[in-house]
């Protein structure tokens, strides 16, 4: 039997992963989370899922918490992630995103998990935002708890928009597109790497499974415009959708980063069954790592991995929307 504590794990991710590790009847799987109302509507059925309520804000709560389940990994999911609330409050960013980040790694190290992975976000690489700042600091965090540990493992996972995911722009789209309203487009040149929930749990679990120490783990994904994207619903809806172009919010990139050309140096790839990863090691580890092929690709700006194959657009939002009604 193991045991995963998910913080957050009432979130669009926590809970796609808490419904793919039930399929094991042997795991025994733990939700930390702020929102308790989700907890008996989304795993009250689950008989392998116990729920705790609190803040990775708050130590003693995560240490008490910790010792009562001592978990064998750590999956920690809890974050503030909107984009443009961040720059208006960046010191409550900062206190959960950073600080509690720290907090989950120290109790992680404390009660000797065998492996803690943070998921960060594309924003975290080259950030030019508060919310991408306080992952990047959190990634960092995680690496230097790495590189004084002898026991548990600490690595992070980047990754882009998740179709469908609470705050995805897809869904609300889909939204107004049904009411022939207008839909709200920051720049017809903007680029965003897209996948799937499914998609997301996978690499996730894949990047716990293949973590050496320290590391950052990227899916090798692709981007696509949102043009693309409104001709993709047009095709699925059967409509024309209408669009005004407003311009960039405070603290958006026009086009996103995943693995920066100052990371290319030190970064190897990693085939797996589903979407293949690149492994951005530490500069400074103890670790010893599993050879493997050093990426001689480009930097992964959204700009540079677009793909303009709309139907291939159109069968990613589809199985996207899919996720969201076989959710837990």
């Amino acid at each position: 039997m193991k045991k995963y504590l998910i913080t957050g794990g009432a979130g669009s991710l926590g809970k796609a992963l808490v419904k793919r590790l039930s399929e094991n009847q042997e795991n025994q799987i733990y939700v930390y989370s702020r929102d308790e109302g989700k907890h008996a509507l989304s795993f009250g059925h689950n008989p392998n899922v116990t729920c705790f309520v609190g803040d990775i804000r708050d130590y003693d709560r995560l240490n008490h918490v910790f010792g009562i389940v001592k978990p064998d990994y750590v999956i920690h999911a809890a974050a503030l992630k909107r984009i443009d609330d961040m720059e208006l409050n960046p010191t409550e960013c900062i206190k959960t995103n950073t600080n509690g980040s720290e907090n989950v790694a120290k109790v992680s190290l404390q009660h000797k998990v065998s492996k803690c992975i943070l998921v960060s976000t594309d924003k975290a690489c080259e950030p030019v935002n508060v919310y991408g700042s306080s992952k990047f600091i959190a990634e960092r965090i995680f690496t230097n708890y790495d590189y004084y540990s002898d026991h548990t493992i600490f690595s992070s996972v980047r990754y882009g928009n998740v179709i469908a995911s609470r705050g995805s722009f897809i869904p609300l789209w889909v939204d107004l597109i049904n009411s022939n309203k207008k839909l709200k487009v920051t720049s017809t040149e903007m680029t965003r790497f897209l996948f799937t929930l499914s998609d997301a749990v996978d690499v996730v679990l894949n990047s716990l499974h293949l973590s050496e120490g320290g590391e950052v783990f990227i899916p090798k994904i692709k981007s696509y415009t949102l043009p693309s994207c409104i001709n993709a619903l047009g095709e699925l809806l059967q409509k024309t959708p209408e669009y005004d172009v407003i311009g960039l919010r405070p603290g958006e990139k026009l086009h996103e980063d995943m693995l920066g050309e100052s990371e290319l140096h030190f970064t190897y790839e990693i085939k797996t069954s589903n979407i293949d990863l690149l492994q951005v090691r530490p500069q400074y580890t103890k670790r010893i790592f599993t050879k493997r092929p050093v990426y001689k690709g480009l930097h992964f700006n959204s700009s540079l991995h677009v793909s303009e194959k709309v139907d291939e657009l159109l069968t990613l939002i589809k199985r996207g929307l899919l996720d969201t009604i076989d959710d837990v």
